[in-house]
């Protein structure tokens, strides 16, 4: 039986996803529906055959919630690393989750982040440890996922809370090259971008009930010794850290429970095979 995928924020991630669906050895028979705030994509959308809407937070949802019955629904719309105030955003996402139960979707899947953890702490945290946030973002985050969690009678969800996304046209050694930097010794959470559709793929063919998954890789070395590592892999000027030879701070995200539950063994559990 095909199964509908309705994704909103069809950007960078969701393109791989889609690919992923539409591909000829997906597990899932797929008709995927994209929502862009693009005329540019909606054509791209069109070519890899994937019904697209043109839709940005806060429009009318009466168009896209006719897609929604019995469809797995992904959202997966970042509000913005450097906003500040995202009261608005957090609203018009609740409003969307709200729109779609009443047009009686069978899973929403959020994509959240692993910062809802903050950067305080030097605890290793697992799918059950307490959020902390300390951004705007995500606070957002954290008040989405209560908010999914206040309808688990309703609806069935997934909160997929993803390190560092990582992949073959992005790394963020590209970013930090030939830069000062403080805190080398700051751990890294990472995961590649294969192991996250892979994630996606297993929680779309078997939805799990009203969960919170983590999707990150299996090692956290220091970042000043990664990033050089990985900058040098990339031939490009390394960075420069400060603290580098410090004893090892911060945050560790364990997804091996995650793992295990989704019955998946990361294709790049080591961070240093991303680069």
């Amino acid at each position: 039986m095909q199964k509908k995928i309705v994704i909103t924020g069809y950007g960078w991630m969701a393109g791989y996803l889609g690919n992923a669906l539409l591909s000829s050895d997906s597990p899932v028979d797929a008709h995927v529906v994209g929502t862009t705030r693009s005329d540019d994509k909606l054509v791209q959308m069109s070519e890899h055959n994937i019904t697209g809407i043109k839709f940005a937070l806060g429009d009318d949802t009466s168009q896209l919630c006719q897609h929604m019955q019995d469809a797995t629904f992904i959202i997966n719309i970042p509000p913005g690393r450097r906003s500040t105030q995202l009261d608005g955003f957090t609203q018009q996402v609740i409003a969307l989750i709200n729109d779609a139960v009443a047009a009686n979707v069978a899973h929403i899947i959020f994509v959240s982040t692993t910062s809802v953890y903050g950067d305080s702490t030097n605890q290793t945290l697992t799918e059950t440890s307490a959020p902390a946030p300390e951004t705007a973002s995500a606070k957002a985050h954290v008040a989405i996922e209560e908010h999914l969690a206040s309808l688990s009678s309703k609806v069935n969800y997934t909160v997929l809370r993803l390190a560092g996304l990582v992949g073959p046209d992005r790394h963020p050694a590209r970013s930090l090259s030939g830069r000062e930097l403080p805190a080398g010794n700051k751990r890294i959470n990472l995961v590649h971008i294969a192991d996250v559709v892979k994630g996606l793929l297993a929680v779309i063919e078997t939805p799990p009930h009203n969960c919170t998954l983590h999707l990150c890789s299996a090692l956290h070395p220091k970042r000043g010794e990664y990033y050089s590592r990985a900058a040098s892999a990339l031939n490009l000027p390394l960075p420069l850290f400060s603290d580098t030879e410090s004893e090892a701070m911060g945050k560790v995200i364990d997804a091996s429970a995650s793992w295990q539950a989704l019955d998946i063994t990361p294709a790049y559990a080591n961070p240093d095979d991303m680069y």
